[in-house]
This record gives structure tokens, C-alpha cells and sequence, in this order.
């Protein structure tokens, strides 16, 4: 009995192990996937890791996966071609979160930005945007 219980302990502990499909990492590729939409402006990338009924926190609570595209159209016309710098990237199994930089076409425009999503199986569920003029 001792044996099938080691087995068993060996095999979860061995599955435990397996970064490779992680919950964590799942969600961390998908976040990359979000912040170079961010960066480029490219929202149909969003149809593979957003959640259609996703909750955005930081726009009085707008649900859904077309509000956050309409956000980052807006976003991209009025900051023309944003630099965007990735200072700090911080994950917890099913939140994600990013200190990002964006500085705009005009090199006085600088915006500092922290946003937390939180994910399930790779989709976003909701996030949280806190962004102030840097200057």
C-alpha cells in the first residue's frame, strides 16, 4: 500500500513540477500577447486571449471584448506610434501584471502605466489600468 501511495505522491509531484504548461506561464504568454497589442495597436490579436465578456475595472466597469478594442484605438490615435517599455512584469498563477512606459511621437508626451489582468486558462477575464502623465 505504502508503494502505490509513493506512486501516486511521485506522479502529482512530477505533474507539479512541469512548468511547462503552467497556469502561470499560460497566462504570461497570453499577457505578452496583450501588452504587443498594446504597443502596436494590432486589437484583432485580442480575439485569442480576451474573454468576450471581459471586465475592464478602470472604465467604470465596461463589459465585454469591444470596449477594450475601442479603448486601445483610442489610445493609439491620440499617442502616434507609441514606444512602449516593459520596466517590470510580475505573475501570480491568475493575475499578470505590468509597469509599463509609453512614450508618444512627441518625445514630451510620457505616460506610466500599471495594469493587472486576471486570466483563466490563458483568457482574461478583467483587468485594472492605473496610468499617469510622466514629466
Amino acid at each position: 500500500m505504502m508503494k502505490y501511495f509513493l506512486l501516486l505522491a511521485f506522479g502529482i509531484l512530477f505533474a507539479a513540477c512541469d512548468g511547462s504548461n503552467s497556469v502561470q506561464q499560460v497566462n504570461m504568454k497570453a499577457d505578452t500577447v496583450l501588452m504587443g497589442v498594446f504597443k502596436t495597436g494590432d486589437v484583432d490579436k485580442l480575439d485569442r486571449i480576451i474573454a468576450d465578456d471581459i471586465l475592464n475595472h478602470s472604465r467604470g466597469g465596461q463589459v465585454g471584448l469591444d470596449n477594450l478594442k475601442l479603448l486601445i484605438n483610442g489610445f493609439h490615435l491620440n499617442m502616434k506610434n507609441p514606444k512602449m517599455e516593459v520596466i517590470r512584469k510580475m505573475a501570480n498563477d491568475d493575475y499578470v501584471s505590468d509597469s509599463v512606459r509609453f512614450i508618444g511621437g512627441n518625445p514630451t508626451v510620457v505616460i506610466e502605466s500599471i495594469e493587472v489582468t486576471r486570466s483563466y486558462d490563458g483568457l482574461a477575464k478583467w483587468t485594472l489600468v492605473f496610468s499617469k502623465l510622466a514629466g
